[in-house]
């Protein structure tokens, strides 16, 4: 696969992502798409197989009244995509213990993207 068309499948998945689009982005995973969420070293989430990560990302939508990753580099190395983002988001609800309904949520982090068959097979979001 070449880099171009691993540089196409990232940006339309994150205007997926950006859109609330759930159906078509998870379009772009393979069936047995491996995620994980890591925050401060640990190991927050983790997910094996599209129908879970779908089940995930339909609650998620929820959570937010708008949503924003901008893409600020992306490097590639074989079946592999390093890219570093720009996370914005406007909360819809009040977080147990942390911010409230209408407060914006902002951090830098990276994502990191594995392809297998024309598809995005592991997913790591990093912050």
């Amino acid at each position: 696969m070449e880099n171009q068309e691993k540089k196409s499948i990232v940006e339309k998945y994150f205007k997926c992502y950006n859109e609330f689009d759930v159906d078509k982005m998870v379009s772009y995973l393979h069936e047995d798409v491996e995620f994980k969420n890591i925050s401060q070293g640990q190991v927050t989430l983790a997910l094996n197989g599209k129908k879970s990560f779908t089940n995930q990302a339909r609650q998620a939508v929820s959570l937010f009244e708008k949503r924003e990753l901008k893409i600020d580099e992306i490097e590639f190395d074989d079946n592999v995509a390093d890219i570093k983002i720009n996370f914005m988001g406007i909360l819809a609800v009040d977080v147990p213990e942390g911010p409230s309904k209408g407060e914006k949520v902002e951090l830098k982090g990276r994502t990191v993207l594995k392809f297998q068959d024309g598809k995005i097979s592991s997913i790591e979001d990093i912050s």
